[in-house]
């Protein structure tokens, strides 16, 4: 039987078509598949809504409707004489009569159904709604069901600063959707947003953050393990997680879901707050494993500060920098150092095979280079899919030596490293503990500065004492702090 959700499905896929692939991201328009919209729809807790006269809902970014529409179809199959309406905003004005024709199907098959589509920009009309309603309470709404898109915003951009006189300042479209959306709820209402994981962590998202935590409750968080399949069919590589806040005091626990892409999620695991909200940052312990890698983790208790160490990112921006880049050395030059140069614990320069200019022309007062000495070096950018996540590795020169601005270099006070701390570091950051760790922290296609310097890390000592065995860097983790399964039987 055709179901109402298979013909919207059709219209979704139908219009991606018309819009073609290549206009997606200029007009924002990926839109939702039905496997990914079922699991949204899913998540919202029915037993609330129960008991209110109506139930309002909200899709802010609408396309062609279908999270309003599973939405919709959720709470008619567990509330089915409860009065539904909904609000779509769409800025398109393609879009709007297929959105219409859409939620009038809707309309025809879920019975008390009423609907309301405004063709208006979401970031201005949010505010607009919530400075001159004449009753702000109609105005609340007990869903907000949304994928918003994802484009950034500069800080001189008229939505920035149309946002910052609302007190909302955020870099990314996305973040000022769901930030607009927490102030619309209304009491006990809840958001489902798809989003990239990237706020999670960083200091850029850190006000988003903290406005949330504000404004509502975080109560539960799907991922999905694969990147490439969850918009498969518009292209997107994104690592996108699902979330839900409620407007309600936070409970003792979050839930924590997970699927393969878009297909049947697993079992549901309940995590404590205070393992998922920590150190100004949302992590995702989605296995139990992960939960033990993190209790793992409290026994290296230092911060990079405590060590005495800093991470900086590389000075050179090669593309900025062509005039004094060069294929072969000369007397005024300096080894240029790419990710290129090195895998795990292990550095090579020159890459014969390397077709990148492998030197830097210091000239008078340059200040790209950095010192002689020991320094471990770290990619920036790494994928969930790859093998690791942190791959580290040490250089050690006697002369300057240039970074590329694709890698972070840790060092101490712009110093090189003592040669056997150097060594323990790099050990630390190449084991399996560590990238595990990582990845249940951070969303980022990069590894950032700022989240090695929030990561823990063993004592001066211990990090010696990683050097002196000799072993590969998880049997020296292992020998030097003791192993995951022995500390969590103890626990």
């Amino acid at each position: 039987m055709d179901t109402l959700l298979q013909r919207t499905e059709r219209v979704r896929t139908s219009t991606l078509h018309r819009i073609g692939l290549e206009n997606l991201s200029k007009f924002e328009q990926f839109f939702t598949p039905l496997a990914v919209a079922e699991i949204m729809a899913e998540m919202i807790k029915t037993q609330p809504l129960a008991g209110r006269k109506a139930v309002r809902i909200l899709d802010p970014g609408a396309g062609v409707g279908i999270l309003a529409i599973a939405a919709s179809q959720r709470i008619r199959a567990t509330l089915p004489n409860t009065p539904i309406h909904v609000v779509a905003i769409e800025k398109d004005p393609s879009l709007v009569e297929t959105l219409e024709s859409s939620l009038s199907d809707a309309q025809a098959n879920l019975g008390n159904f009423t609907y309301a589509v405004h063709q208006q920009d979401f970031v201005y009309w949010a505010n607009q709604d919530l400075l001159h309603a004449d009753d702000l309470q109609e105005q609340n709404f007990d869903v907000v069901i949304t994928n918003p898109p994802y484009a950034k915003l500069s800080a001189s951009s008229a939505e920035s600063k149309h946002l910052k006189v609302h007190n909302i300042n955020v870099p990314n479209l996305y973040a000022a959707f769901v930030a607009l959306s927490s102030q619309l709820l209304a009491p006990g209402g809840q958001i489902v947003a798809i989003t990239p994981r990237s706020w999670m962590n960083g200091p850029y998202f850190q006000p988003y953050r903290e406005l949330l935590q504000r404004a509502c409750s975080l109560t539960r968080i799907h991922t999905f393990e694969s990147r490439k399949d969850v918009f498969k069919d518009t292209g997107v590589l994104q690592e996108s997680v699902i979330t839900q806040f409620e407007n309600q005091d936070p409970t003792k626990e979050i839930q924590i879901s997970s699927s393969v892409a878009q297909g049947q999620e697993t079992k549901i695991r309940l995590v404590a707050r205070e393992a998922v909200e920590s150190q100004g940052v949302i992590f995702v312990p989605a296995h139990q494993e992960d939960e033990e890698i993190i209790a793992w983790m409290a026994r290296a208790s230092n911060k990079l500060s405590d060590l005495g160490l800093q991470v900086s990112t590389g000075k050179v921006v090669d593309f900025r920098n062509k005039d004094k880049l060069q294929s072969q050395p000369t007397d005024q030059t300096v080894p240029m150092v790419y990710p290129a140069h090195f895998t795990a614990g292990n550095l090579q320069h020159p890459k014969i095979d390397l077709k990148k200019p492998q030197y830097y022309r210091v000239t008078p007062d340059d200040k790209n280079t950095v010192a002689p000495g020991s320094f471990i070096l770290v990619k920036r950018f790494s994928a969930k899919e790859e093998k690791r996540r942190v791959t580290a590795a040490v250089w050690e020169s006697p002369g300057l030596v240039a970074f590329d601005n694709k890698t972070n270099y840790f060092h101490r006070q712009g110093e090189g490293l003592p040669p056997d701390l150097a060594l323990g570091l790099t050990l630390w950051l190449n084991s399996s503990y560590v990238d595990r760790y990582f990845r249940i922290f951070s969303g980022h296609t990069q590894v950032n500065a700022t989240d090695l310097r929030m990561m823990p890390y063993p004592s001066v000592q211990q990090l010696l004492d990683l050097a002196r065995t000799g072993m590969e860097p998880d049997v020296a983790v292992q020998e030097v702090l003791g192993d995951k399964e022995e500390a969590h039987a103890a626990a």
